[in-house]
C-alpha cells in the first residue's frame, strides 16, 4: 500500500445555513457521486477503493463505498465532523496505488440504512407481497429486486416497495434517500415519509406517462409535490434517484391532541448531487398544518398502472440498492458543488472577490495574534490595515 498523491475535495454550498442546536448528531453525511468524473479519475480504481478521505487536520473520515452499475458511476458516502463543515468545506483525498483495496469503514444498520439486492434478503427490509421478486442480473452477475404493480380487489395489499426499517429517525436531522435502479420507467410514485395506506407530508415525486394509463393522454410529466414539474420522464432506464427532505420547524405548541410543530418544508429530487444533474426543487414555507409526529416514517417506491398502452402488462421497477441517511447539510442547503483539485498547502488568510483569489493581497503565512502569554490580554486578531475594508471573501 503506497500513497501516490494527495488531492483536495472542495465542497462549496451556496446559501449555507449553519447548524443550530436542534440537530442531535455531531457529524454530517455527504454523498460524493462526482469523483469518478473528475480530471484525476485515471488515478482511481474503478470501485474507488484505493481512496481515503480525511479532514484537514488528518482525521480519517468513515466512508461507505458504493458500487458502479451500468452507466451509474461509483460513489462514496463520507461522514464528516460537523465542526469541519462550512460554506467552503475542504477535505483531503488520499490516493493510494491501484493494487490497494480498502473496505468500507462506515457501518450500516444504525443511522445509515442500506439494502443491496446482491447480498441482502429483501423481506428483512421491505414489506413482502406478491409483486416482489428477486431476479438474476446480467449486468453485474448479481441480482435485482423487482416491484411490479399488482392491483388488489379490496385495495388492502401494498403495490410498491415499502420499507419497514426506516421509521423513527428524527425530523430535525432531515433525510436523504438514494435509490439505484436497473430499471425505472413509466408511472412511478415515491414518498420518503410514507405511512402504510396513508399519507404523510414528505418529499413526494410522481412520474406519469399518461399513454400508459386509462386516461391515454399524450403527456409525460415528472412532478414534485412542492412546486415543480417537468414535461418529460426524468427517470428512464438505469438511473439513480436522489430524494432530499428537510423539515425546519418554525413554530411549536400544544393542544388537546398533544405537542405539535409547524414546518417549513424543503424537498428535492434529482439524478445526483452534481451541478449538472437533472433535478426538481420545491419549498412550502409557513405550512399551517399541525404535525404531531417528531420522526420520519417509511420510504415507498410505487410502480403504478400499465407497462404498455395495450394494458396487457403492469408497470414495474428493478432496484439494485437503496440508501437512507440523515444529513442536515444536504437537506437544508442548495446542491453542493463538489470539485477535486491539487492539494493546496497554503495556510493563514486567503482573500477572494467572487471566485477569483488574490494571493498577493496578503503575504503572511500565519494568523497574527498579539496576546500576552501570561495574562492573555488583547487576544484579538490583528490584520494589516492595507487589506481591511475591501469587500473580500475571507477563507482561513
Amino acid at each position: 500500500m503506497t500513497l501516490q498523491t494527495e488531492l483536495q475535495i472542495n465542497i462549496t454550498i451556496n446559501n449555507y445555513t449553519p447548524r443550530e442546536g436542534s440537530y442531535s448528531a455531531d457529524h454530517d453525511y455527504i454523498l460524493l457521486d462526482t469523483l469518478g468524473g473528475c480530471s484525476y479519475s485515471n488515478l482511481f480504481r474503478n470501485d474507488l477503493k484505493n481512496l481515503k478521505i480525511k479532514t484537514w487536520n488528518r482525521t480519517e473520515c468513515k466512508v461507505l463505498y458504493l458500487p458502479e452499475y451500468g452507466t451509474q458511476s461509483p460513489a462514496i458516502l463520507v461522514r464528516v465532523p460537523a465542526s469541519k463543515i462550512s460554506q467552503t468545506t475542504k477535505l483531503i483525498l488520499e490516493v493510494h496505488d491501484k493494487s490497494t483495496t480498502f473496505t468500507s469503514t462506515l457501518t450500516t444498520g444504525g443511522e445509515v440504512l442500506m439494502f443491496d439486492a446482491n447480498h441482502d434478503t429483501y423481506s428483512d427490509f421491505f414489506m413482502d407481497y406478491s409483486g416482489l421478486s428477486i431476479s438474476n442480473d446480467s449486468t453485474d452477475g448479481g441480482k435485482f429486486l423487482r416491484a411490479r404493480y399488482v392491483p388488489s380487489i379490496d385495495g388492502s395489499a401494498p403495490t410498491s416497495l415499502f420499507t419497514k426499517i426506516a421509521s423513527g429517525a428524527s425530523l430535525s436531522n432531515n433525510r436523504v434517500t438514494v435509490a439505484r435502479f436497473k430499471r425505472i420507467n413509466g408511472c412511478v410514485n415515491t414518498n420518503d415519509n410514507a405511512t402504510y395506506h396513508g399519507t404523510t407530508t414528505g418529499t413526494n415525486m410522481m412520474q406519469m406517462d399518461y399513454n400508459l394509463t386509462t386516461y391515454q393522454i399524450d403527456r409525460k410529466v415528472t412532478s414534485l409535490n412542492w412546486d415543480g414539474q417537468k414535461s418529460y420522464l426524468m427517470f428512464k432506464g438505469t438511473e439513480t434517484l436522489v430524494q432530499v427532505n428537510s423539515n425546519d420547524a418554525y413554530a411549536s405548541d400544544v393542544d388537546s391532541q398533544g405537542n405539535y410543530k409547524q414546518y417549513h418544508f424543503h424537498g428535492r429530487i434529482s439524478k445526483g448531487f452534481s451541478s449538472d444533474s437533472d433535478y426538481l426543487e420545491g419549498f412550502d414555507r409557513n405550512n399551517p398544518t399541525k404535525i404531531y409526529d417528531n420522526s420520519y416514517h417509511e420510504v415507498e417506491i410505487a410502480p403504478q398502472w400499465f407497462l404498455t398502452d395495450e394494458f396487457e402488462e403492469y408497470n414495474y421497477v428493478d432496484l439494485k440498492w437503496l440508501l437512507i441517511f440523515p444529513s442536515p447539510i444536504l437537506a437544508a442547503n442548495a446542491i453542493p458543488q463538489i470539485t477535486v483539485t491539487e492539494k493546496k498547502s497554503k495556510t493563514g488568510i486567503r482573500l477572494y472577490k467572487g471566485s477569483h483569489e488574490y494571493p498577493k493581497a496578503y503575504k503572511g503565512s500565519t494568523l497574527l495574534w498579539d496576546a500576552n502569554d501570561e495574562t492573555m490580554d488583547d487576544t484579538g486578531l490583528h490584520i494589516p490595515d492595507k487589506i481591511i475594508n475591501h469587500d473580500w471573501d475571507w477563507v482561513f
